[in-house]
């Protein structure tokens, strides 16, 4: 077993695509992606004439993770309503992840 991070990024759904294959060339092995709802500082995005939110998670190493949120935050954070946040959690079957 091994601790690496699971970082979870909810941003407006028409950059699902970019943000997914950036994770990847960044190094995440992989993602999984869902539409979500809430209400936040931006307000609530919670219909299909706003757009929904999507919800990315990946589990990658601390530095993947690091190198991903500098990224985001040169290229999405001070165009784009979203949030990015990451914990630590232990994996059993690391090869998946690493």
């Amino acid at each position: 077993m091994n601790t690496l991070m699971l970082l979870t990024i909810i941003a407006e759904e028409n950059l699902a695509g970019p943000i997914e294959e950036e994770i990847v060339k960044l190094g995440a092995k992989g993602y999984t992606s869902s539409a979500v709802s809430g209400k936040g500082v931006s307000g609530v995005r919670d219909n299909q004439w706003d757009g929904e939110n999507i919800k990315i998670e990946t589990i990658v190493s601390e530095s993947i993770c690091q190198t991903i949120l500098n990224h985001l935050q040169t290229k999405y954070f001070e165009r784009y309503p979203m949030i990015a946040f990451y914990h630590p959690v232990t994996v059993i079957r690391t090869t998946q992840f690493t």
